[in-house]
Formats: C-alpha cells, sequence, structure tokens
C-alpha cells in the first residue's frame, strides 16, 4: 500500500477545508451591508418636547438609523434649541443635523439682525428644503378695510393714521419678519410702536382682542392651519391684505420667498394670496462626510410617504420641490445635492 507524506493533509480533511472556506465565502458575500458599516453618530437638534420639531425628530432619527449604506448611522436627537438657536448650533458643530426655519438659516449665515450679529453661523448646508411652508399673513377686520379705505399693506403703513397692528412677543420670528416688512417701505417695527400702531402679545389674547374691535390687523407666519389664524378667521371677518413686490422682494433678498398661499387656506380668502414664505427645512454641519449626507437625505426622500403618514402637517412636501433654491433657500450639501442630481431634479 502507498503511503502520503508526512505533514500532509488526509484528503478528507484537505476537503472540509476547502467547505467551510467556501461556505465562509458564501456567508460574507450575503451578509447585508450594514454588517461592514462604520458606525456614525449623529446629533439632531430639534425643539422643547411639545413642539412639533421635536415630534419630527423621532421620526427622522428612526429613517435615518434604519437607512442602508456604507456608514451605521445612530441618531441622538436633542430635546432643545428652537428657530433662532438651531442654526447657530450645527453651524458651529454642537449638532450635526437640526430643524430650521429657512429664513432664520439666512439671517444666521448672513450675520443679519441682533440675533446673529458677532455669531458665526455660516457653516450650514440644506439636505431636505421645504418640508412645512409657513406663509406670512397680513389678515385684517372686514369692517376696518371698509371705513378707512386702505386695502394694501403699503397703504396702511404709509397712512397717517395707520392700523393698530397685533403681532407675536419677542421671541417669535414673526417680529423680526415684520420689521423687515416695515423697512422695505422705509419705517420698522420701532417706528410703527411710536406712532401706536403695534400690540405685541400672547396667541392666546389675539383672537379677542380681534373680536373686540381692539386690533385692526394680525400679522402672523405660520403653516395653513394654524390654530390661532383659524380662530380669527373663523370668528371675525378678515380680508387678506396684501403687499407689493417692494416688500416681497425685500423679504426674498431675506431668506422667505415670494409664494401662493393656496385659495380657500382661510375664511375670507380670495382666491390665492400672493405672500412670502418660510419654509421649514432640515440642515447639516458642511464639514459632514459627503456619503453620510447622501445616506441620510436618501433615506428621509425615499421614506417620505412614511413621513407624511405620521405627520399630515408635512404631507405636502415635495422632495424634488424641496430640492430647489427657493424652498431649500441656503447651500445644499454636497452630499445631498449628489443624491437629487442622481434623481434629476436639479443640474
Amino acid at each position: 500500500m502507498g503511503s502520503r507524506k508526512t505533514g500532509a493533509p488526509a484528503p478528507r480533511e484537505d476537503q472540509m477545508r476547502h467547505i467551510r472556506t467556501f461556505a465562509t465565502a458564501t456567508t460574507l458575500a450575503v451578509l447585508p451591508l450594514a454588517a461592514f458599516a462604520a458606525p456614525v453618530d449623529l446629533r439632531l437638534i430639534t425643539m422643547e418636547p411639545g413642539g412639533s420639531w421635536y415630534s419630527y425628530g423621532s421620526t427622522f432619527s428612526e429613517i435615518i438609523q434604519g437607512s442602508e449604506g456604507e456608514n451605521e448611522l445612530n441618531v441622538e436627537v436633542l430635546p432643545r434649541g428652537g428657530g433662532m438657536t438651531n442654526p447657530v448650533a450645527v453651524s458651529q458643530g454642537a449638532a450635526d443635523l437640526g430643524f430650521v426655519s429657512a429664513s432664520a438659516a439666512v439671517w444666521a449665515r448672513d450675520g443679519i439682525g441682533e440675533e446673529f450679529e458677532g455669531r458665526e453661523a455660516n457653516n450650514a448646508r440644506a439636505i431636505v428644503g421645504g418640508l412645512q411652508l409657513a406663509y406670512t399673513t397680513i389678515a385684517a377686520r372686514r369692517d376696518y378695510v371698509k371705513k378707512s379705505g386702505l386695502t394694501t399693506f403699503d397703504e396702511m403703513v404709509a397712512s397717517d393714521n395707520p392700523p393698530r397692528f397685533v403681532l407675536k412677543p419677542a421671541g417669535s420670528q414673526v417680529p423680526i419678519l415684520a420689521n423687515y416688512m416695515f423697512e422695505a417701505l422705509g419705517s420698522s417695527l420701532e417706528d410703527m410702536r411710536g406712532r401706536g400702531a403695534i400690540t405685541q402679545i400672547s396667541t392666546a389674547q389675539i383672537a379677542q382682542m380681534l373680536r373686540d374691535g381692539t386690533a385692526d390687523v394680525y400679522i402672523e407666519n405660520a403653516p395653513v392651519g394654524q390654530a390661532t389664524m383659524s380662530e380669527v378667521t373663523l370668528t371675525t371677518p378678515m380680508v387678506f391684505v396684501p403687499a407689493s413686490d417692494t416688500v416681497l422682494d425685500h423679504m426674498s433678498e431675506l431668506g422667505a420667498p415670494a409664494a401662493n398661499m393656496p385659495e380657500g387656506s382661510y375664511p375670507g380668502q380670495e382666491g390665492v394670496y400672493r405672500t412670502s414664505m418660510t419654509p421649514t427645512i432640515l440642515i447639516a454641519n458642511a464639514d459632514m462626510d459627503e456619503e453620510v449626507a447622501y445616506q441620510l437625505t436618501r433615506a428621509l426622500v425615499e421614506q417620505r410617504e412614511k413621513i407624511a403618514e405620521a405627520f399630515p402637517a408635512l404631507a405636502g412636501w415635495d422632495p424634488e420641490k424641496g430640492a430647489q433654491p427657493d424652498q431649500a433657500v441656503i447651500e445644499l450639501h454636497p452630499g445631498a445635492a449628489r443624491y437629487y442630481r442622481e434623481r434629476g431634479w436639479i443640474e
């Protein structure tokens, strides 16, 4: 009988070794990409519990964490911040992602207004735009318009006897937007206040003031269906007052592009209402890895239906429109832009 060389594997052992090697290679080949993904920790800043952005944060983080790609994305939701805080937090790296009003993102980027003077905030880029459109509305009591004969915002500001404007107190972006609107016509919030034309008060009291006739014009910035504007238009006959292109062009330069509020949004609205809007956008720090930004952008866009189902207020979000300059408003992150180019939505 022949003998095999010392140290050489037995035929069966050699065969089993090849089988094990093949099995291991096959297993590795069919493992999901996530099994090899590099972990990346992200912080998403929203707002305090109870706010809409806080609610959005849980669903958005779930979608991002479940995304497929080169990275295993982990998201920590930061339940603090707000419209004027988040652009700075993301730009300075205190958070990686954040919900912001597009107008505030522009003010922060350009250092506009005392809120952002001396605060570096130009290192943020848009991931998705146009999540929710907040329209700036100028609603006047119908009786006031009939008695005064003032039918436009420009006429009201220029009048020797201006209306009594009512709006939210400091802390909201409404007074800032109103100030820019007045500035476009050579006035300011403080100038109008000095003329006795400004009352800033909590939203809980605004509807009552208009019903009582102690206020004439209500300036707001909110999505269609906002509770206070809905109450006002249901309990007091109102008309929506137009502003000139001078005002709208100035607002566009400040991150609040012109838009048409759909016909029938509120009682008293006749036709579409041409005004300015401030989209809610999701921003990222500009230094975020391009592949990470691409992966989370793709996940959010492709889960649009899940987002709409969870939040009816976001049901109107159109990702293709949101990628355009009038809804993204600030520069897109390169990773997001790459995804949108692949979809053929931007050049």
